[in-house]
């Protein structure tokens, strides 16, 4: 079993390597492989990922919440979470990602001749690999989580579903794919570095709203990967800075 804090960006390193490790079986063998394996395996990590999420919900409960805003902790919680999807609707997120995401391929597919040749299906490669490892919210929370120190489960469960990823996407791209490692490296990384800073700039209290607040939303995006609820998982993530924000108002108005 993997320690849940061996260094602080641990868990960005060990996704990185998943992803290479995926890329590389995946050249050698992925034609090999029934999509099936995954596609068993992607619903139970989603069940590992609502069990990380529901361990964080406990947050609330330090001493520190009822200290600075009494018993309204849940409630600061609820309302960042329903105000924060209500804006991540309004600014449509979701649909801002997935658009994203095609932009990017329609980019790179413009212009290529009809018989693809190795440079760009390599290039298309990258890209979507790139996308597929970075876009999500399942990212930014694991790499804040390690960032605070509070270990790298999440990113830990991110590793193996990227390392899936990258051994199917490879099977059709080729090695290409563990250019992706690269790109989570630099992106994780600065988000890791952003909760180091966090951690030493926010009060216990609005850590631990933000930790619960985040526990939640990694429960919806796990229903989601276990296919027992399609929810618009991005668009909750601006409750990530709603919550403690909400914690700074109690205080100062109670």
């Amino acid at each position: 079993m993997i320690p849940a804090q061996l260094f602080l960006g641990a868990g960005t390193v060990i996704n990185a390597l998943c992803i290479v490790v995926g890329a590389a079986v995946g050249t050698l063998f992925g034609e090999h492989l029934p999509s099936r394996v995954r596609d068993a395996v992607t619903p139970v990590l989603g069940l590992v990922v609502v069990t990380i999420g529901g361990l964080s919900i406990p947050s609330l409960l330090d001493a520190s919440v009822p200290r600075a805003v009494g018993q309204a902790g849940v409630v600061i919680v609820l309302l960042a979470l329903v105000i924060g999807t209500m804006l991540g609707a309004w600014w449509r997120l979701e649909q801002r990602i997935e658009q994203l995401g095609e932009w990017a391929r329609s980019t790179f597919n413009r212009g290529r001749p009809a018989g693809t040749t190795l440079t760009s299906r390599s290039v298309e490669g990258f890209v979507t690999a790139t996308l597929v490892f970075c876009i999500g919210p399942m990212g930014i929370l694991g790499s804040l989580q390690d960032g605070l120190g509070q270990g790298n489960d999440q990113l830990i469960v991110k590793a193996i579903l990227d390392g899936f990823t990258a051994l199917a996407l490879s099977a059709s791209f080729g090695f290409a794919v563990a250019g992706g490692a690269a790109v989570v490296l630099v992106y994780q990384g600065l988000l890791t570095v952003l909760g180091w800073w966090l951690g030493g700039l926010l009060p216990p209290a609005e850590l631990n709203v933000l930790d619960a607040t985040g526990g939640i939303i990694l429960m919806a995006l796990g229903l989601r990967l276990a296919g027992i609820a399609r929810l618009a998982v991005a668009e909750m993530v601006p409750a990530l800075v709603l919550a403690p924000v909400g914690v700074v108002i109690v205080g100062l108005v109670t």
